[in-house]
């Protein structure tokens, strides 16, 4: 449907007055106004300034007659103005009535091409955006797998090799940068891969070698328990084998006791070693019980000794008291004193016989006793001596160890 002419009005211009002559009176008055006031005026007296005031009078009324020249002349004109300005909105109204329906339409059309437009722009922007979301997923895909298995890695690999991964979709446009993606992703998830064989490979021979050394580390925990269990066993029967030299010089219930302890002990508990340990235990039994005699006997001999001694001071005691009942019986009778002399001497004599013979009985018997006893050390002095030079060398430097160098010393002759 073509659209009505429309008859457009013709600006209206407005004529220049000619009435710019009514200023002509009041410019000529202005050429007086100037003369005037190009004197100066003498305010300081009054007749000057009265002068000054009517001068600035007359300019004031100048002023005025031209303002109220300017308002006749003007009033009709804004009058006009006015009715010019009120037609003139009349016929903008009317237009503004007649054109906006149309407006509306072009309006209402531009708005939904615009809505359309901007559909279009954000559908295709949400299209690319999802083709770019797919890309980055792609691109960004090998990272979920720096550190991934390498049975992980190759399922990944053969998901992206098979077409069907990028047929899910319709790439669009955007197809070759999908195959490029995927073509990168291929070669990365690749290195991946190798990576990922490379740190099975070596968590495989660390887990191997870490295992060998847990066996190497068993087996020799194994070796050091029974080279343990063994010096256990070999260190109780030196023991037991030394044990007679330890009772060197002690008395019969110390080598008892010790004699007690050895007997307690059983072959059967030195498992391998019982053979090797019963005969430690007999050796040093027989050894032991060799020494508890030698004590015994040394002790006896010490206690004969002792009698003797004894015997010996009782017997001076009693000579000692009899001289003093003697002395005394010599003071209390003079007149027997011949008889009880010569009993006296008698006793004496026979006192003397007596203690001879005691004595003499005493030495016999210590001396069988340290023949007796000596015999029985001469018959073990070589055994003896040989253990006590064995074992010197495992006794520890100590008041022990120079006992057994003085017994040695002592049994071989050497020098200290």
């Amino acid at each position: 449907m073509g659209a009505p002419e429309i008859e457009v009005l013709d600006p209206v211009h407005a004529e220049p007055t000619t009435s710019l002559t009514l200023y002509d009176a009041i410019e000529a008055g202005l050429t007086e106004l100037r003369t005037a006031g190009a004197e100066a005026f003498d305010v300081k007296n009054t007749e000057g300034n009265k002068e000054a005031r009517e001068f600035v009078q007359r300019c004031v009324s100048t002023r005025t007659a031209t303002e109220e020249a300017y308002t006749q002349w003007n009033r009709p004109i804004l009058a006009a103005q006015k009715r010019v300005r009120e037609k003139r909105d009349e016929i903008l109204a009317a237009v503004k009535e007649i054109e906006q329906p149309v407006k509306e339409q072009i309006d209402a059309e531009q708005k939904r091409k615009d809505e359309e437009r901007i559909t279009k722009a954000r559908a295709e922007s949400a299209r690319i955006s999802v083709h770019q979301a797919c890309l980055n997923a792609i691109a960004a895909l090998p990272k979920d797998y720096l550190t991934a298995s390498s049975a992980d890695v190759s399922a990944a690999i053969r998901d992206l090799e098979s077409p069907e991964y990028l047929g899910q979709r319709d790439w669009e446009e955007y197809a070759d940068q999908a195959k490029e993606a995927v073509a990168t992703a291929l070669t990365t998830l690749r290195a991946h891969l190798d990576n990922a064989k490379a740190r099975e490979e070596l968590a495989a021979m660390k887990a191997q070698q870490e295992a060998e050394a847990a066996a190497r580390r068993a087996e020799e925990a194994k070796v050091e328990a029974e080279r343990k269990r063994v010096a256990g066993i070999k260190d109780r029967i030196h023991a037991i084998e030394i044990a007679p030299t330890t009772c060197i010089g002690l008395g019969t219930k110390a080598i008892q006791q010790r004699i007690d302890a050895l007997a307690r002990e059983a072959a059967d508990d030195f498992a391998e070693f019982q053979a090797e340990a019963g005969a430690a235990i007999e050796a040093a039994l027989g050894n032991l019980n060799t020494m508890l005699a030698a004590a015994r006997d040394a002790e006896e001999l010490a206690q004969l000794r002792a009698d003797a001694a004894r015997r010996k001071q009782e017997e001076q005691e009693a000579a000692e008291r009899k001289v003093r009942e003697e002395q005394d019986a010599k003071a209390a009778a003079e007149r027997a004193e011949r008889e009880a002399e010569a009993k006296r001497q008698a006793e004496a004599r026979a006192a003397e016989q007596k203690r001879q013979r005691d004595e003499a009985e005493a030495r016999r018997r210590e001396k069988e006793a340290a023949e007796a006893a000596a015999q029985r050390v001469r018959a073990q002095a070589e055994t003896l001596l040989a253990l006590l030079v064995e074992s010197r060398a495992h006794v520890p430097a100590g008041d022990l160890a120079d006992r057994i160098d003085a017994a040695i010393n002592a049994a071989t002759g050497a020098q200290q």
